[in-house]
Parts: C-alpha cells; structure tokens; sequence
C-alpha cells in the first residue's frame, strides 16, 4: 500500500467514495502521462525532421556543382566540382571519353585526384603519350585558384598543357551542340580566324586538330601583318627617296 493509499484508509468514508476518488486520481496520473508521451513524441518528431532537414540541405550543398572542368585531350570530359572541391558529376562528350569513364570512377574525390586518374587510363589507353596536347578549360567564380593548382600539377610537366575560361553561357551553348565547353570555346577562337569553319567541323575533330588550325591561323595573320608592315616601310623609302630629287 502506498502512502497516498494509506491515508485514504484512514478517511472515514464509504467504500464506494473511496473507490471512485482512487479511480478518478490514478486516471488523472494516467492522463498526464499520455500528455507527457505525447510531448516527448512530438518533440522527437520534431528533432527528426530538423535533423532531416538539414541534412537533406547538406547534401544539398554537396551535391551542387560550382565550378566545372573540360578535360580535352581526344577524350573529351567534363567534371562537375562543389564547393568543397569534390568531383560530383562527370559528363563525357565523345566515345573515347566515354570509353574512359566506364574504367575510371571519378566521383566524391578530389578533382586533381580525378584528374589524375583520369590522365593515368588516358595514358594507359594510349590516348595521351608524350608531347600530347593536354587542354583543360575552367569555368568558376575564382578560376585562378583551380588553374594553379593545374599548373603545379605534375602532368602538367609530362604533357604539353593549355589552360583557358569559359563562362556558363558558353556551357550553355556548347551543350546544346552535344559538345563539351573546352572544345566549342576552341571552335569560337577558330572562327574567329576562320569564319568557314562550323561546329559541325569541329565535332569531328580533337582539340589538338583545333589548336593546331589555330595556330596555323595565328601564323598565317602574323605573316601578313609582317609582310604589309615591310611593304609600308619599302613604300615610305621609295617616296622619300623620290622626294629627294625634286
């Protein structure tokens, strides 16, 4: 008997009284009892889905990319990289880049991890040998960050390397070519040499063909502007000796 039981034996009452007053103070105990759990519970559900939350905002996070790499070499591939610097997507836009996805896991890693997987299948499929063409393409808010940690990369010492920006319009258009952003950047200096040139040239070409019409086209403009350079001065001398006679 507990204390409470005791004291109700003590009062001069009927059996009946006594029985229904103990029968309404253990509900009224039972009730706030189902009130208390139900107050835990709602608690805990609240906690779970704050915790749901932001951890679904976490990964989130993760998951978004911020700034993308085109890896162009014949392979063509794009990573996806978020704020933290991990690899979150990897796109390729030829079959050889397919080809190398399909041997290579990318993902939730480091991007110069990635890359450097990425150029050792290359390599091992004969896709990048010595003196290749190495072309990485940048698109992000701070690019410089991303592009020396390129440059102080070790492949960038084994293989003849180029490092360019983009912007996301260029992303834009170039994906609506079914081209990675590193080529169709290529392609617009191209043209602006060459104004016969079309994307559709271009998808049929590596980035090293690019480069080297590029190039090409540099020289070519170089070699004229020299050219009427010298023309002029041959000119000037002319008419200045001409003047001398008169």
């Amino acid at each position: 008997m507990n204390a409470f039981q005791k004291s109700m034996s003590e009062v001069r009452a009927t059996e009946e009284l006594k029985r229904n007053t103990l029968q309404y103070l253990n509900g009224q105990q039972e009730k706030k009892g189902r009130t208390k759990s139900r107050h835990i519970l709602r608690y805990a559900l609240v906690a779970a889905c704050l915790l749901l939350l932001v951890g679904t905002g976490s990964y989130s996070v993760y998951r978004k990319p911020v700034s993308y790499i085109s890896i162009d070499v014949n392979p063509s591939i794009e990573l996806g990289i978020n704020r933290f610097g991990t690899v979150v997507s990897a796109e390729a836009y030829n079959e050889d880049g397919q080809n190398v996805l399909q041997h290579v896991s990318v993902k939730n890693i480091s991007y110069i991890h990635a890359i450097n997987r990425l150029l050792a299948d290359e390599s091992d499929l004969l896709y990048l040998r010595e003196g290749s063409l190495l072309v990485f393409t940048v698109i992000s808010d701070q690019p410089h960050s991303i592009m020396e940690e390129l440059q102080a990369n070790e492949f960038t010492q084994t293989y003849e390397t180029l490092l360019y920006t983009s912007d996301t319009d260029c992303m834009a258009e170039a994906h609506s070519h079914e081209m990675s952003f590193g080529i169709y950047r290529a392609y617009l200096e191209l043209s602006l040499y060459d104004s016969s040139v079309t994307v559709e040239d271009c998808h049929g070409m590596s980035i090293g063909e690019i480069q080297t019409r590029i190039e090409g086209c540099r020289h070519h403009n170089a070699a004229q502007e020299q050219n009427g350079q010298e023309q002029n001065e041959t000119q000037g001398h002319h008419n200045g000796h001409h003047g001398g006679h008169h």
